[in-house]
């Protein structure tokens, strides 16, 4: 067995107290069947199934939090029977791990999760990855069938990506041109439409974040980020780069490109840099908003967005759409920028 991950994966502990046990509140926690039958064997199980529901989640307290999480911000399932007790998406968040095959497992961890949006984004020298040989996850999805192409030549990709993204010495946009190339985008001499490139973002905004933004506000915003990109933006890219880059790598990984979404490589490549692009158009807002912008509000903003990406619809059918209907000028003008 070989598990591919980045190294942070390893390093990574759960701390309820530095987030407030974000994950423990008003998510919906499924009970998966192996659980079931764990908490069948103990002698408070009664008391435990009265907070199960029949479609089998956790019943939430009125505040939102699972009924498990006491004031310590810690959870009385793990403290009084062992970690082994959890349900499955308890005991692997915030890993993500992917079967390839069966010998091969690919791992990493969403930003979802604020303790680990730290230990990821926050690193300063670049992401390093490593081959384990034993799984630490209850919580294994299956894609074996979704990957169109060898196992091989899929981390192979994925590799050469990581390559791309981290080469330090290009810019984020050159990085992004030449990941865009590599999944087989035409190089074209084209001239990016700044304008254009607004609008198209508002609207994949306004579907992410379910605003129903009217025409009006949608121009507003356009607007606001044409005057911003050309002063807040280039600020944005120098002080964060690291943060940049190590966002993009645990997003390739974490889902999967090249083969994350149904479609060829090329497609795949336009749906990861359009979302980048949101990214940046959030976070521009973002600084608008507060005025500046410092670590801590860039941070909840990213967890934030993977969380809405991860778990709506919108955004990312929006994404899709986007990446779909346009061709190789018309996206290269939008999205790639120099």
């Amino acid at each position: 067995m070989k598990i591919f991950r980045p190294d942070y994966v390893r390093e990574f502990k759960c701390d309820g107290q530095a987030c407030n046990s974000r994950c423990c509140r008003d998510w919906k926690i499924s009970v998966d069947e192996d659980t079931r039958e764990n908490f069948r064997t103990l002698a408070d199980r009664e008391e435990i199934f009265c907070h199960v529901t029949d479609e089998n989640f956790f019943m939430p307290t009125n505040s939102g939090a699972c009924p498990f999480l006491n004031e310590n911000l810690l959870c009385n399932l793990q403290l009084k029977h062992g970690e082994e007790f959890l349900p499955a998406v308890c005991q692997s968040f915030p890993r993500v791990t992917y079967k390839l095959d069966d010998e091969n497992f690919l791992q990493a961890m969403t930003l979802t999760c604020p303790v680990a949006a730290i230990e990821i984004l926050l690193r300063e020298e670049p992401i390093t990855f490593e081959v384990a040989d034993e799984l630490n996850t209850r919580l294994i999805f299956d894609f074996t069938e979704k990957i169109s192409m060898p196992v091989e030549k899929f981390l192979s990709a994925q590799v050469e990506a990581i390559k791309i993204l981290q080469r330090r010495e290009l810019s984020i946009n050159r990085r992004l041109k030449r990941l865009c190339k590599f999944f087989g985008e035409k190089s074209i001499p084209v001239e990016f439409d700044a304008q254009s490139n607004a609008a198209a973002l508002a609207e994949i905004f306004g579907e992410t974040y379910d605003a129903n933004l009217t025409v009006d506000k949608k121009s507003r915003l356009v607007e606001s980020y044409l005057v911003a990109r050309e002063t807040v933006l280039p600020q944005i890219r120098e002080k964060f780069s690291t943060v940049l880059e190590n966002y993009l790598v645990n997003e390739f990984v974490m889902r999967c490109y090249p083969c994350a979404f149904k479609g060829d490589d090329k497609f795949n490549c336009r749906v990861f840099v359009t979302t980048f692009r949101l990214a940046e158009f959030a976070t521009v807002l973002t600084a608008l908003a507060h005025g500046r912008l410092t670590v801590e509000n860039f941070l909840d903003l990213l967890c934030a967005l993977n969380d809405k990406l991860a778990h709506g619809t919108g955004g990312m059918d929006a994404i899709k759409i986007f990446a779909e209907l346009h061709d190789a000028e018309i996206f290269a003008a939008l999205m790639l920028e120099d």
